[in-house]
């Protein structure tokens, strides 16, 4: 009988380990290994609430994704969205109000370096590459 829940245990390790496994995702499927031409944004979020980021085009938002609260992430922004000024706006996920960039303009291999804030008219941005 102890053999039997042993084996039992073990496969249910071995089914948790699986399934684990088949949800993890390689960094290239997320385009996190860029061209070297690409233009890359990192958000760091100092607000406690989660953040949905978008480019911001010629009244055109794009959604690079989400940063969750106390935490940063890396986006690729579209080469075709940095040929012109736009904006990185990020909103609280149930919240009110917004952080923004601005408008800026960026080139080719450069990496926006976008901090919002805990308050979010705190927020700011460095430009760097």
């Amino acid at each position: 009988m102890r053999g039997l829940r042993m084996l039992v245990g073990l496969f249910a390790i071995g089914a948790t380990v699986s399934s684990l496994s088949a949800c993890s995702h390689s960094n290239t499927e997320y385009g996190e290994l860029a061209p070297a031409n690409a233009v890359t944004v990192h958000v760091q979020n100092q607000n406690f609430l989660d953040m949905d980021v978008y480019a911001v085009a010629e009244g055109v938002s794009t959604r690079l994704g989400t940063v969750t609260g106390n935490s940063s992430a890396t986006f690729v922004v579209n080469a075709s969205t940095t040929n012109q000024d736009f904006a990185i706006v990020a909103t609280p996920i149930g919240g009110a109000g917004r952080a923004s960039t601005g408008n800026i303009s960026v080139g080719p291999g450069q990496t926006i370096e976008f901090r919002i804030g805990s308050m979010l008219s705190n927020s700011s941005v460095f430009i760097r590459g």
